[in-house]
């Protein structure tokens, strides 16, 4: 299991949940349309409430 408050898509997007989001084994994150897409194991597929932002190496220091 895995308890997530964001989720990045390398190098472009930052997806800032609402609320932590629980994955299971076997889930699948994706973006799809400009949202989070989380596809469960059981079929069912959820659209968490997130803000997008893009993500930009420049704004950060490494």
């Amino acid at each position: 299991m895995l308890l997530l408050n964001e989720v990045r898509f390398d190098p472009d997007w930052i997806f800032q949940l609402e609320r932590p989001l629980l994955l299971m084994p076997g889930d699948r994150v994706s973006m799809e349309g400009g949202r989070l897409l989380v596809q469960r194991t059981d079929g069912k597929e959820e659209y968490p409430p997130a803000d997008l932002d893009r993500w930009c190496w420049r704004w950060r220091l490494v």
